[in-house]
């Protein structure tokens, strides 16, 4: 059978923006509203309220309560689910076609109609209080968290995402209803779907998200957890070079190398793609195959991209044994060096573009992929990107520009390295220290 799709995108006279791809043959679709608000808009003083407000929004409307609308969902076989990123916030439901109406009526009414009601507040803080704890006792998640708070200090984009204890324990309804009156606005808003249904049908069954106002949208007070444009000014992120050793207490040593990438729009994105599953986004990368198949000195080893709208950051995460941490460090920076002064051979480049566009092709069968690739794409590049282009885009990067890219972003004097662990001996601190200008 073949597959058809076709793209659209409204935007309303309320600067709402509506994206759809519709997809023949179908029996799933995927529906997100996406609000453009996440760490990066948080102040100082009400960190993790991004987060907190997206556990709010699934407590209760007007109409519903939580486990009515946790019903609805669950009796249809749908699922409904939301996180909250740096620069985002997602709120997404799965269900089958017939259900569609459901779906886009559930988010319409969170969007619309939460009540955030003050004994849901309360009980929610506690929630989140044991999520924080259970991420202090997940070294992976915890090191990276360090990790960004760490190289940026100076700016909201490093700020934890589930906000600290005590920001926790401090935060009042007003500043949470404020900063959603604030931020959950029809011009910071993109619904997104995708499957087997018109963007005519969509339109009409979002109307309500469409209107001139919005139910309790009046201008934020002073108290509002967010960033004000006339108070806040938005600053372009400087990423803090150093060495730095984290104590906490954990069986193996977590280690964070990184260095600065290309933000979201960079005409160097698709380089950098290549560049970090060569290194570290397989099984058959060079850091998996240097430091766990040849020498067995970690378990976990892989690469990642965190690209933002002015900024990213290229980081290399492992666990091993406090007596590995330096050979595992040098390691690193030799598969660096490697790729700053030899060009990828045409065996070498072609192995990773076909990688590279199997994995895009194949998220391409799932609909909630496709849906958040739908959104991502128009929050930061303001148009829809389709797989076509994408993998012509990977097939266009030439050896030469991935040579040309890991010189520019590895240089040796802007090292990020993180180190976590509770057996840190002073002598392997001054050797991790010394491995880094």
């Amino acid at each position: 059978m073949s597959v058809r799709s076709s793209y659209k995108k409204t935007v309303y006279p309320n600067k709402l923006t509506l994206i759809t791809e519709r997809v023949s043959g179908l029996n799933g679709l995927a529906l997100g509203v996406w609000i453009k608000a996440g760490t990066r808009q948080e102040s100082p003083q009400a960190l993790g309220i991004s987060h907190y407000l997206e556990h709010m929004l699934f407590k209760g409307t007007k109409s519903r309560t939580a486990l009515q609308i946790a019903r609805e969902i669950d009796q249809v076989g749908g699922e409904f689910n939301a996180f909250t990123a740096r620069e985002y916030t997602c709120f997404h439901i799965t269900l089958l076609n017939k259900n569609y109406e459901l779906g886009l009526d559930i988010l319409c009414d969170i969007i619309l109609n939460s009540s955030f009601k003050k004994d849901e507040f309360d009980l929610e803080k506690k929630v989140i209080l044991q999520e924080i704890s259970m991420v202090d006792e997940s070294p992976e998640e915890l090191v990276h968290d360090l990790f960004f708070e760490t190289v940026l200090r100076n700016h909201s984009l490093g700020r934890p995402i589930l906000g600290t204890q005590q920001s926790i324990q401090k935060m009042r309804r007003t500043q949470l209803v404020d900063f959603f009156v604030q931020h959950y606005r029809p011009e910071k808003m993109v619904v997104s779907v995708v499957g087997d249904i018109s963007h005519e049908m969509v339109s009409r069954k979002i109307k309500p998200l469409t209107g001139k106002t919005w139910p309790g949208r009046a201008k934020a007070s002073s108290d509002a957890g967010g960033q004000q444009k006339n108070k806040m000014p938005r600053a372009i992120p400087n990423l803090e070079s150093g060495v730095w050793v984290v104590r906490r207490p954990t069986e193996q040593v977590h280690l964070v190398w990184g260095s600065v990438g290309p933000h979201y729009t960079s005409n160097e994105r698709y380089a950098a793609a290549i560049l970090n599953v060569f290194l570290g986004a397989g099984m058959s990368s060079t850091l998996f195959q240097e430091i766990r198949e040849k020498r067995g000195l970690a378990y976990t080893i892989y690469s990642g991209l965190s690209p933002f709208t002015d900024t990213g950051m290229f980081t290399v995460y492992s666990a091993t044994h406090a007596k590995n941490v330096v050979t595992c460090l040098k390691l690193i920076e030799k598969c660096i060096s490697r790729v700053k002064k030899k060009e990828l051979s045409k065996r070498e480049l072609r192995n990773v573009q076909n990688n590279i566009k199997g994995t895009f092709l194949l998220s391409a069968d799932n609909v909630e992929s496709r849906m958040s690739r739908l959104a991502i794409n128009e929050i930061f590049l303001g148009r829809y990107l389709s797989g076509e282009e994408f993998c012509k885009g990977i097939d266009r990067t030439s050896a030469d520009q991935i040579l040309t890219l890991a010189n520019k972003i590895f240089r040796d004097y802007r090292r990020h390295i993180l180190v976590m662990g509770s057996k840190l001996p002073q002598k392997l601190v001054r050797q991790v220290r010394a491995l880094a200008p």
